[in-house]
């Protein structure tokens, strides 16, 4: 359904992804969804035992979260658990090994045009351009992450391993963060296949072209296959426009009507408990 506030039309979103030139077919999975305020991608793991249906059950699960206008953007997470259950169980049942996926997704909120919550598990990144400066705004679940060195510094047989994904059991936990939206932001949901093959500073070059967001989504696949193409490669791009919209009475209506749970609250209590480790 198309969201009161997002009829205003203050930002735009494109996507765009390829298999690489080394892979044989594509586990990573997207969805860009304006209308609802929803983006994200899931870049499936197991070795061709199911990473492609794991990545699509994180996806499927996560666009529950683009029809109905939430208050609390945050019930989107229990959505990811879900898809987390489902692949284990999935796994279990057809004696797949290593059936996983990572997740990361923005959510737009509905009734106010400057927030919006982000949602990530595993390698799978978010970076926003604001003011010609690139940021990374979400954080590696990996072995080299949690050892706190770069990945070049790690046994080639560590680099890029993940300590958190989706379908990895009663571990898994999904990190969300606030995010403040401004005029001209730039947003990047991406695989790793994009930014490893590109680089931080071949993102920025790529995102600073000023072209809508579906051709930047475009470029930087591109980009990474000239660059080799190692990888499956995925991008969505979001961008604000000059300026924000104003609440109106209609969105303030929308909001009054809106129900405080979400719809998969009421069916899940039991399975919308857990929580993710604390440090």
């Amino acid at each position: 359904m198309a969201f009161t506030l997002f009829d205003k039309k203050y930002f735009t979103a494109g996507a765009a992804t390829h298999t690489g030139l080394v892979r044989t077919e594509n586990q990573d999975a997207w969805c860009c969804m304006p209308a609802a305020g929803l983006f994200a991608v899931s870049d499936g793991m197991g070795g061709g035992e199911g990473g492609e249906l794991a990545s699509a059950m994180v996806i499927d699960a996560l666009r529950k979260a683009g029809q109905t206008p939430l208050k609390n953007l945050a019930a989107a997470s229990s959505l990811v658990y879900a898809a987390n259950a489902q692949i284990q169980s999935y796994a279990a049942e057809k004696h797949l090994r290593g059936m996983g996926a990572t997740a990361v997704a923005l959510l737009f909120h509905p009734f106010d045009p400057s927030a919006a919550m982000l949602f990530y598990a595993g390698d799978s990144r978010c970076y926003r351009l604001r003011k010609r400066q690139l940021e990374q705004l979400s954080a590696d679940h990996t072995v080299a992450a949690a050892m706190g060195v770069p990945e070049e510094r790690l046994a080639a047989q560590l680099r890029g391993v993940l300590t958190n994904a989706a379908g990895c059991g009663s571990h898994f936990f999904i990190e969300n963060r606030d995010v403040e939206l401004r005029a001209d932001d730039l947003y990047l949901l991406c695989s790793d296949g994009i930014y490893r093959q590109l680089g931080e500073s071949g993102l920025k070059q790529v995102m600073s072209s000023g072209a809508p967001p579906g051709e930047i989504a475009e470029a930087l696949v591109q980009e990474s296959l000239r660059r080799g193409g190692d990888d499956n490669a995925t991008a969505v791009v979001v961008a604000l426009g000059h300026r924000l919209p104003k609440v109106t009475a209609d969105v303030r209506e929308e909001e009054a009507a809106a129900s405080a749970r979400a719809p998969w609250e009421k069916e899940n209590d039991a399975e919308n408990t857990v929580t993710p480790p604390t440090e």
